[in-house]
């Protein structure tokens, strides 16, 4: 059975020490940052966000457990521009338990938690070019409200 744990500070160190990487190589794939300014920038983004580590006041980190299992992580936030909004910052089901609804069952979770704790609404960013999580996101009910769009020169 699917269920959400809060996240203990072990998994936590390991979370942040693999997403200050992804974040940034994301980042550069995306064409938003250089190579060079990239882990710089992650490291500052996760250092404005998170100055308080696990104990930021209105973040919520959650380990994924099918059974005993660990099977991915998520982290959501009070939306800082709408206080009666939760926002996904982090989503991810490990490779090796993808493609078994796991995905969308932590969404309903997700969503059901949100909602006991008095949010009235839950958003997410994914970039462009992730057509997999896009999918599972529209099948999950969330709908697209902004679109930033680039031009390679």
């Amino acid at each position: 059975m699917l269920k959400l744990m809060p996240m203990d500070p072990n998994h936590f160190q390991q979370y942040i020490n693999f997403a200050v990487n992804e974040y940034a190589a994301e980042k550069v794939a995306a064409g938003t940052w250089t190579p060079e300014a990239a882990q710089k920038n992650a490291q500052l983004t996760y250092d404005r966000l998170l100055p308080n580590g696990l104990e930021t006041p209105d973040n919520f980190f959650y380990s994924i457990f099918n059974d005993s299992e660990v099977v991915g992580y998520i982290w959501f936030a009070t939306d800082s521009e709408n206080s009666s909004m939760a926002f996904i910052f982090d989503f991810e089901i490990y490779k090796a338990y993808q493609n078994r609804g796991f995905g969308s069952k932590t969404l309903d979770l997700v969503s059901r938690e949100t909602k006991n704790m008095g949010y009235t609404s839950l958003g997410l960013h994914v970039f462009g070019s992730n057509s997999r999580a896009i999918h599972v996101y529209q099948k999950s009910g969330f709908n697209i409200t902004d679109i930033k769009m680039q031009k390679k020169l």
